[in-house]
């Protein structure tokens, strides 16, 4: 099914506006959280694996308290596996315990040495991801190393103009790709290891790109920007020699329009996509089965080649994460960049000052940018007609 665009004019200033968010979002360190590790001399490919662990385990619950306490375990767990030579079952049986909690029932949680615990929502299943992750890890050709078991696919598939993609099914095969929620490692290293079967693999996943995978595509988002963009870059150099230089030219070079938006309440929140998106779609011909990250790609399929919106991409609708909570639930409506009133209530452009705009609707930590400003030039002004009914 195609959706029909019955605005395109509004559509692409409503990408426009989102990609100016999603730039304050990623242009300073302020504007992202990160891994509580227990000790500062971490290896960069010991911080990447420990991103990814926590991220199996951000699942319906405050992510500062996953990034915290869940990162300081996670942190402990992959310094020792690494390190310590010990069976992956063995590490992990050692930062997982059985205990009775207040009401005394039986309750599973992560532990670390020195007492930090962390229950996640789902502890058994993440339990079962992060095993698998670490036995597939463990074998001799990945040498209990994320960033190994990335360029490996890299290195092999480096010629492919999906290679964005390859690499997001081979991370989604190593911890999600489970048999009966059991770990079988065996059996995924011997797809990895088999092109047909790869492929195969590979077209089931492209189906189901923007069906549940967020924590995923959270994951090969932050490898391509941000700090963790930084540290990603880090840990290649630090797992190869001469290759490095291409490796990390290869991987930023990658387009950012093959990443999928990660789906979530914020942005399938009706509140935001019915009321922004009211006329520029037919919303009750929208499939119920389609959330926003189907939306948005099909939208931007239509639009891609679109010379105005050449800096969009769907992820960028992530931003929804903050701005959902803290301009939609509230109404504030009158000082939204999407409202009737736009933004000239709040909008003082002073360039040595910090932009109101991006502070008030995601908390965004940015410079101002002047007249020369988008969104103070009205860019996406009375689109939503959120406070209208």
């Amino acid at each position: 099914m195609k959706l029909e665009i019955k605005n395109r004019e509004d559509l692409i200033k409503i990408f426009k506006a989102i990609s100016w968010l999603d730039s304050r979002r990623w242009n300073t360190e302020d504007n992202y959280n990160f891994v509580n590790f227990f000790r500062s001399d971490l290896t960069n490919y010991e911080k990447i694996l420990t991103h990814w662990i926590c991220y199996i385990t951000d699942r319906q619950m405050p992510f500062e308290i996953v990034w915290d306490k869940g990162g300081h375990v996670f942190s402990e767990l992959v310094y020792e596996y690494s390190r310590d030579g010990i069976s992956p079952q063995q590490i992990l049986s050692n930062h997982y315990e059985k205990y009775i909690d207040k009401k005394g029932k039986e309750r599973f949680r992560f532990k670390s040495k020195d007492g930090v615990t962390f229950a996640s929502r789902y502890v058994t299943d993440d339990c079962q991801n992060i095993l698998q992750t670490l036995e597939v890890l463990n074998n001799q050709r990945y040498k209990r190393n994320i960033l190994v078991f990335i360029a490996d696919i890299i290195q092999k598939y480096q010629d492919k103009n999906d290679l964005l993609i390859r690499v997001t099914c081979g991370l989604h095969l190593l911890t999600y790709q489970l048999e009966n929620k059991k770990a079988n490692s065996k059996k995924i290293i011997e797809i990895l290891n088999d092109n047909e079967k790869f492929e195969k693999k590979l077209k089931q996943f492209k189906r189901t790109s923007t069906n549940g995978k967020k924590r995923l595509w959270c994951c090969v988002r932050d490898y391509k920007k941000g700090l963790y963009h930084e540290i990603f870059n880090n840990a290649i150099k630090e797992i190869t020699n001469n290759d490095s230089t291409k490796l990390i030219h290869v991987w930023n070079k990658l387009p950012m329009n093959q990443i999928e938006l990660p789906g979530d309440v914020w942005n399938n929140s009706l509140l935001f996509r019915d009321n922004l998106f009211v006329n520029i779609l037919d919303i009750n011909n929208i499939p119920k089965t389609w959330g926003m990250p189907k939306i948005i790609r099909e939208l931007y399929n239509q639009l891609k080649n679109n010379e105005e919106v050449k800096d969009f991409y769907p992820e960028q609708f992530d931003i929804t994460f903050d701005f959902v909570p803290r301009m939609c639930n509230k109404k504030l409506c009158n000082v939204c960049l999407f409202g009737n009133n736009g933004i000239e209530s709040i909008c003082i452009p002073t360039k040595d000052k910090y932009c109101p705009v991006a502070l008030l609707s995601c908390g965004y930590i940015d410079k101002c940018e002047g007249e020369g400003c988008i969104i103070k030039k009205g860019t996406s002004k009375g689109i939503c007609r959120g406070g209208l009914r």
